[in-house]
């Protein structure tokens, strides 16, 4: 135990030490970095500033339909859960929000989401929600014309992982990121299934 310890404390002083003189020596001169594209300083930029995402909840009626829904799993010996968040944030620019800014913002909000790792299904329509909806398919199409003003085209990124919880039990976690652009609104429904 002492040997790891010891190695642990030689490699936290090299690190330490490295850190603390990193400083180019005077007769060096440092090494000039390219400049990024003006296409990679915007991202950074919007996805630093131009989505803040303002939590406001479902509406009441988007509310009552995922009680509903975690009722019926509950009934079902708890096959599964369901969450909904919904988020809005101010927009200014006359550039169109991306769904790739909306994903980067719930991410970086939410430490529950960074918790799993995720495998990006990619984007997807909205039939993929609808058809993952499970117990909670009343949300289709209240979701649109709830959150949405019913018309706009919602962007959808759909991740995916599955998890063990227990020795032969796994979760199956389904998260989908739905940007509504007209209305600057962003809804993410996670679905769980439990393996019981």
């Amino acid at each position: 135990m002492s040997r790891n310890t010891l190695k642990w404390s030689v490699l936290a002083s090299a690190l330490f030490l490295g850190a603390c003189n990193n400083a180019p020596a005077p007769t060096e001169e440092p090494t000039p970095t390219a400049p990024e594209s003006t296409q990679s300083v915007r991202t950074v930029e919007s996805k630093l500033s131009q989505i803040e995402l303002e939590w406001e909840g479902p509406t009441p009626l988007l509310e009552s339909i995922m009680e509903a829904g975690n009722d019926e799993c509950d009934t079902h010996n708890n096959w599964c859960d369901g969450t909904l968040d919904v988020y809005g944030f101010p927009w200014t620019s006359t550039q169109a929000p991306t769904l790739a800014d909306a994903v980067e913002s719930v991410f970086a909000l939410s430490q529950d989401y960074s918790y799993y790792p995720w495998q990006d299904r990619g984007t997807v329509p909205f039939s993929t929600l609808s058809d993952a909806l499970f117990f909670f398919d009343a949300l289709d199409p209240h979701l649109l014309t709830e959150i949405g003003n019913g018309t706009e085209q919602v962007q959808i990124r759909y991740f995916y992982s599955s998890y063990l919880v227990a020795p032969g039990a796994s979760d199956w976690n389904h998260l989908f990121i739905v940007l509504f652009p007209q209305s600057h609104r962003v809804a993410v429904f996670n679905l769980v299934n439990h393996e019981i």
